[in-house]
Parts: C-alpha cells; structure tokens; sequence
C-alpha cells in the first residue's frame, strides 16, 4: 500500500529507483566483467592443470616428487598419488561450474570436481584428467581461489541500499518540509490566523512559492484589516445621520419646519451615497471578463461623465493604446480619481494624461489642489481615513475612494501611487503591465 504522505511516497519512489538502478548496475558488471574473468580464469586454470596431468604421465616415477614440490611452489597444484576417496559438493559459485566446462573442452571427455579434506582441514579441488587411458588426479587449494564476488556485491548492495534509504529520507524531507510548514501556514490562514512569515530560503522554486506566500498572507491580513476598519466606519457614518434624522423626526412632530424637511433630503442622500461606494465595491470585484478596449475611448467616457458638473477635465493624447482588462474595474478607478481631484483641485482644469514605456502605461490624473504630505501618501489609501477632519462628505468626502481605488488595482495586479505635482498638486497614477495589451506605435 502507498503512503499516504507526500513525504513519504517521494521517499519510496527515490528507494525504488536507486534500489532498481543498484540491481541493474549489479547485473551489468556480473555480465559484462565478472563472467568473462571467469571464463579466462578457469581457462587458464584448465590448461595448467592438464599440462600438469601430462607432465606427471611423462614424468619417471623417480623424479615425481621433484615435480610435485616445483608445481606446488609455482602453482599451488598437488597431484594426488595415490588417489584417496574425494565427494562431491553443493556449487555456490559458477566458478566450478565454468572450470568443469573447460577442463572438459579440453580433455574431451566430462570431468567433474570433488572434494576432500587435508590432514590440516584445508579442504582441496580433484579433478580426474584422462591422459593416455588413464588417469591423473590434479587439484589445488580452496585458498588458490578464494574469491567472493558475491559477498561483495551482497556488501555493496546492502552498504547502497542503506544509502539510498538515509539519501531518498534526507531528500525528501529537503523537499517536502517547506511544502509541509506551507500546508501547515495555510491552515493558520484558513482559521483567520496570520502564519509566521515562511523562509524565503532553498530551490528558486520553493523560494519564489514562499515569497508569494508571505504576500498573500500580508495581502489578507490587509484585506481583513480594511473590512473590519470598512465595516466599522460604514457604521459610524450611518449611524450619525440617523441620529439627525431621527432628532428632526422629533422636531418635525412639534414645528414642521421647510429646513428639517432639507436637512432629512441630506442625510438620505449622504446615506445613499455610502451604500453605493460599497456596492461598487462588489459589483466591480464582480467583474471577471477581460475585455479589448482604447485607451482613449475609456477616458473620454470618465471625462463625459463629468461635462455637466463644471469640472473642467483636460487631455493630452499619447500613442494609441488597446487595452485588454476588466473595463468597468479600471473605469472606476478613474472616475474615484477624477472625484477627488475635482472635489480637492481647489476648482483648477484636471489634466489626464498617460505614457508607455517598459512594457507598461501609466496613466495620471492631475490636480492643482494643496497637495498630500509625504507622509500621509500610504495612509490616505486606507478605508476611511481623510486628510479633511471633519466628518462631513460635503468637505471631507466618504473616505472610500482611494480605499476601493488600491483594492480594486491590487485584485487586477496593477499598482496606483500618489506622486507631488511639479508647480504644485497631486498627480494620481495607475500602472498598468502590458503583457495582455494590444498596444500600436503612434505613426
């Protein structure tokens, strides 16, 4: 049965691999070099013992055990004179195998290799080679050819397998740990928690993964920040008019005043104007089409909307631009724009330009109002924060604008910025990336 963790059937699959890879390694070298050594080995083993065979026959029985003691010295080889009862063994290397085989070929007749026991427990190899019609019984030592290749390969195996085991743990837990405190960080966000920021460290991969991480648990972080902060002003600024509205109700019971009748008209107005900031907030995150549109077209619609107010809106043409983006989010922006330019531009001509130019447009709206601090440029983006102190959205506007503006462009990927006008003013500038953009060179 496979893990069920990524853990651990990365492990397994880097085991099997290197188990599989070990075993075909091992099978090569037994093939390709172990058994050829083999052959020339016991071919060679072969010839000598039947050349000791013939020169034992050829030898005068005087002169024997000069021979014996030389192709002991030189050879390891014994002739065993007179022969003495040998038997046979189980054969746990091919070696015995492969020697029968040759010694046979070159005898031509099957000879078989048994076994004995010296009088110092070394045990000994007969083999009975025919020559002349009889025969010469040759053998040698079983440390002539003491060799274990398959202990070795059983060592090498079992050393690799302990490798790879310790190799394929350590590898995985490399990989996966970062994958594992990212499940478990995104649990932590799931329950409405912040993470611990995850380190940005590792593979590019996993790296990059982190970093994107730690942006979106900021950017939620944010966007629950704003919603209690929207929640909490939408509140307030409801409540107040209602206060109003239920105090002139009182009034109006006692003196039915014109003026009270005005001041309910206002309230609701004002009412009615916070509920629409907020419902353009969701209908504009709505939106998930892209659409194929003129730069150009698009302002002039947001100017169009402003020729009846008095608002003297200016433009300055650039380079034909065809856009590919949610129309209506990027038209909101604007139009929150243009609305604080006109209610802050201290009634001077708005200018709206834009640029391209690194693979992006920028696109401002410019004002000659008093300006914004250069500290307060962040905190104005904020729901419900106005540089006017009063409560009132005739002089220090909803506090929303700017607020849906930044939440608007970020869901987009685009970037907004409030940036000094030079001669003095505000220049309110949007960034949008054209790698899904149409754009033609002015000609």
């Amino acid at each position: 049965m496979a893990p069920r963790t990524l853990f651990g059937r990365t492990a397994l699959v880097i085991a099997l691999v290197s188990f599989a890879f070990q075993i075909f390694t091992i099978a090569i070298i037994t093939y390709f070099a172990l058994v050829p050594l083999g052959r020339h080995a016991t071919s060679d083993l072969a010839a000598l013992m039947i050349d000791t065979a013939h020169a034992w026959q050829n030898e005068p029985a005087a002169d024997r055990p000069w021979l014996q003691d030389r192709i002991g010295r030189l050879h390891r080889l014994q002739v065993q004179d007179p022969p003495v009862e040998t038997k046979s063994f189980t054969r746990m290397l091919p070696y015995f195998q492969l020697l029968e085989t040759s010694l046979s070929a070159r005898s031509g007749e099957r000879v078989e290799i048994r076994t004995s026991r010296s009088a110092d427990g070394e045990q000994w190899y007969w083999a009975d080679v025919p020559v002349a019609g009889k025969i010469v019984r040759v053998g040698f030592p079983s440390s002539r050819v003491d060799v274990q290749p398959w202990l070795a390969m059983l060592l090498i195996f079992s050393v690799g397998t302990l490798v790879t085991l310790v190799t394929s743990a350590w590898l995985a837990h490399w990989l996966i740990g970062p994958l594992s405190r990212l499940a478990a960080a995104t649990q932590r966000i799931g329950q409405g928690r912040r993470p611990e920021p995850l380190a940005e460290t590792g593979p590019t991969e996993l790296a990059t993964l982190a970093r994107e991480f730690n942006r979106m648990g900021e950017q939620v972080e944010e966007l629950l920040a704003n919603r209690t902060t929207l929640l909490a002003g939408i509140s307030h600024d409801l409540r107040t008019p209602l206060a109003r509205i239920r105090l002139a109700l009182g009034m109006l019971s006692e003196n039915p005043a014109p003026d009270l009748f005005e001041r309910v008209l206002r309230d609701v107005d004002g009412m009615n104007e916070l509920i629409a900031r907020c419902l353009e907030v969701s209908r504009d995150f709505a939106e998930q089409d892209s659409v194929e549109l003129d730069l150009c077209d698009l302002l002039s619609s947001v100017a169009a909307e402003y020729a009846h107010t008095g608002a003297e809106l200016r433009g300055r043409k650039g380079p034909d631009c065809r856009l590919s983006v949610r129309p209506l989010a990027l038209k909101r922006i604007f139009s929150n724009l243009v609305d604080n330019a006109v209610r802050y531009g201290a009634g001077q001509p708005i200018d709206i330009e834009y640029r391209i130019a690194d693979g992006v447009v920028d696109i401002c709206v410019l004002d000659r109002g008093p300006g914004i601090p250069e500290h307060e440029r962040e905190a104005v983006f904020r729901p419900f924060y106005r540089l006017e102190p009063s409560r009132s959205s005739s002089t220090g506007g909803s506090g929303l604008g700017l607020a849906i503006v930044r939440q608007i462009a970020t869901a987009n990927g685009w970037t907004v910025e409030l940036r000094p006008r030079e001669g003095g003013g505000t220049a309110a500038c949007v960034r949008v990336p054209l790698e899904d953009t149409v754009l033609a060179a002015a000609r």
